[in-house]
Order: C-alpha cells, then structure tokens, then sequence
C-alpha cells in the first residue's frame, strides 16, 4: 500500500495551476469540468490537487489509456484496471491519495470544533458515553476514521457512521449491523498536531 500527500499551495501559481488542470483534461473530463464550473478557488485547487495525483499515479505505474469512471455514490475507480484499488481526500490545504492491491479507504480532515448536533451524527451511543465532546482532536481522528470505513466499504457519505464502532486496542473498526467486513486502521499526523490528520484502512482478511 502507498499513500501519497500532497499541499495544494503550489497550486496559487496560476501559470502550474493552468497548465495542470489542461492536462487532467483527457484524464478526467468529469473532474475537469467540475473543476472549471465550480467558483471556489480553494476547492478547485483541492480537485485538482486530488486528480492530479490520480494522474501521477496512472503515470508511474504505466498504466495504458486508464478509464476513469465512478460509481454510483461518486467513487471514481479504473474501469481498465479493475485489480488496482485506490482512494483518494481533500481538506484544507491537503489532498491524499492511496493505493494498492487491497481495497483501501482514506480521509484527510482539517481539526476543527465539531458541534455536539454533528457529533450525534457520528458518535453511537456506546461512543457517545465514552468520549469528550470537548476534545476536538479526538472527536475529529474518529470522524476520519469512520469516513475513511464507510469509503473503503463503497458507500462514502451514505453510510451511517452510528452503525461502526472503533476499538482502539486492536485498531480495528466494526460495523456493528454485521453487513460489512470489518477493517485495520492506521492513524497520522499530517503538520503540526492541532491541524490535520489522517486515516487508512484495510480489509482485514
């Protein structure tokens, strides 16, 4: 498994930022026309960013005329190379890519204060009962955790993140309606500690 990250930054020079986003052209029209339709710049330079590194990866593993398509909760995957698993995330000024032989899911998530109406959102009532909802770093690791699960299983936002629970001692997460396997999770720091943070996980076998 690879993971990739990367700073969208460099995307401020609007010469790079051009020249990038006419080469995701044949790559990935859809991502292309998004990008070009939508009037945030901070959002363009994380598509962007994130199709980017899709790019690169299709490019370093030599992958002949990769087919970019998307199923039907917006995953993009390659019709091509259907044995290749990857996942790609954005948030602030990062955007993460990662890959490999093994269905993989990931998510990248600036801290921030995360009100208790959202908490309640992702937090089941065992969690609920067990952790400060003061404590912004902690509640937003386990967001990323479960984000990061719900995309590994395939269905992303329209996944109730009440339905898992984490166990910290073995890392693993556990759909708790029994309907989906559970997985292996590994946590970082991405910059200093009070501002990202990321998750992968891993089919476990």
């Amino acid at each position: 498994m690879k993971i990739i990250i990367e700073q969208t930054k460099k995307y401020d020079n609007e010469a790079l930022f051009s020249e990038s986003l006419e080469a995701l052209k044949p790559f990935d029209p859809d991502r292309y026309e998004t990008i070009c339709r939508i009037k945030s710049k901070e959002n363009k330079k994380r598509l962007l960013g994130a199709g980017i590194l899709l790019k690169d990866m299709c490019d370093s593993l030599g992958l002949s005329e990769p087919k970019i398509c998307r199923d039907d909760h917006g995953k993009p995957y390659l019709d091509t190379h259907p044995d290749l698993f990857f996942n790609l995330s954005h948030s602030g000024e990062y955007v993460a890519l990662a890959y490999g032989d093994d269905p993989v899911g990931i998510d990248i998530q600036e801290v921030r204060n995360v009100p208790d109406s959202f908490a309640g959102r992702i937090l089941n009532k065992e969690e609920y009962d067990r952790y400060d909802l003061n404590d912004t770093k902690t509640i937003c690791r386990i967001w990323t955790i479960k984000e990061a699960y719900s995309k590994l299983i395939g269905l992303g936002l329209g996944y109730d993140f009440r339905n898992c629970i984490i166990n910290k001692d073995d890392a693993t997460v556990r759909d708790i309606t029994g309907e989906y396997k559970d997985a292996s999770y590994r946590t970082h720091r991405v910059g200093n500690d009070v501002y990202m943070t990321y998750v992968r996980l891993e089919i476990v076998k």
